[in-house]
């Protein structure tokens, strides 16, 4: 599979794990995502960060070429982090609340990447945050969408 973010193999996940921000990710997104990776990052071969999937906006007639590409970049969905173990994808969303609402973003994820690598196995779907309620866990967990919680105050004694 060819590059599709900001990618790192593992000769490289010693620096994922000593890095404080990821590629175009918020403060917040970057310490959930490192949160993840610490406990998951042996699960893969390859993560990628910021994988943009989808056909992006319309475009109007008469852009230049570059305006094209710039507006065709930006308006395409992004994956937060796409972990990949041989030919399968786990596509992971960081939210710092985990709700009903990733649900419809995991799916819609999932159907983009089948319809763009329709050779590859059926992508895992994987929600992380700090917290969520019992309602959105349930409804999650019956669509088949894994779910990782870490509480900042778990989060900051694993790191001191």
């Amino acid at each position: 599979m060819p590059p599709l973010g900001y990618d790192f193999d593992q000769p490289r996940f010693a620096e994922l794990l000593l890095r404080k921000f990821f590629p175009e990710k918020t403060d917040h997104e970057s310490a959930l995502l490192r949160d993840y990776l610490v406990r998951h990052l042996d699960d893969f071969d390859r993560v990628s960060f910021s994988v943009r999937i989808g056909a992006g906006a319309t475009l109007a007639p008469g852009l230049t070429p570059n305006v094209q590409r710039a507006i065709t970049f930006s308006t395409k969905k992004r994956i937060d982090l796409v972990g990949y173990r041989n030919q399968r994808a786990t596509l992971v969303e960081a939210k710092t609340r985990v709700g009903s609402a990733v649900l419809g973003q995991l799916l819609t994820d999932r159907q983009l990447w089948l319809e763009e690598f329709p050779d590859d196995e059926e992508p895992r779907l994987v929600a992380i945050g700090r917290d969520s309620d019992d309602e959105a866990l349930r409804v999650l967990g019956a669509h088949g969408i894994d779910v990782f919680l870490y509480p900042l105050e778990v989060a900051a004694a694993q790191a001191g």
